[in-house]
């Protein structure tokens, strides 16, 4: 008989993950940045929602959502609960990695060289990852991700926040 692997998929439950909830989490980032209490439970959730997506193709962290990937972080600070979360609704630890030094020299080089083909790989990345968006979670959290948190978080207003 033959031994054939067999790829278990677990399936997601985004109801499931977005009940989840951890008051540390809030409270480290309530420290750390000048947000209320509701603001970072309400990042909370829409990071959540990022990592639900995260893992299909195409999808990047980018500028727009910056405040995610700070959540991210703040989240990934709990190794324990971080590892549970992801294992307990995504059946793995969920990696996150940033652009290494060469493919961020890569980036910079292309804006310099060629800022046409640079935009438009931007504006690709940007159309998947809103697709994927709007696919999971609807035309709701495409405009808070990609209207509202580009003004309200701009990197500048996030620095801004972080309490020192």
């Amino acid at each position: 008989m033959e031994n054939k692997e067999i790829n278990i998929i677990k399936t997601v439950d985004l109801e499931s993950i977005m009940a989840y909830k951890n008051e540390n989490i809030i409270s480290r980032f309530v420290d750390a940045y000048d947000v209320t209490w509701e603001e970072a439970e309400d990042i909370f959730q829409e990071t959540k929602k990022f990592l639900y997506i995260g893992g299909k193709p195409g999808v990047v962290m980018l500028d727009d959502i910056l405040i995610l990937d700070e959540m991210w972080h703040n989240f990934i600070c709990f190794t324990r609960e971080y590892t549970a979360f992801g294992n307990h609704f995504f059946g793995e630890y969920l990696h996150h990695s940033p652009n290494k030094k060469a493919e961020k020299e890569r980036i910079k080089l292309k804006a310099i060289e060629n800022p046409e083909e640079a935009q438009k790989d931007y504006l690709e990345s940007l159309q998947v990852t809103m697709e994927h968006c709007y696919d999971a979670f609807g035309e709701e959290t495409v405009m808070k991700w990609f209207q509202i948190y580009p003004i309200q978080y701009s990197k500048d207003n996030i620095k801004a926040l972080r309490k020192h």
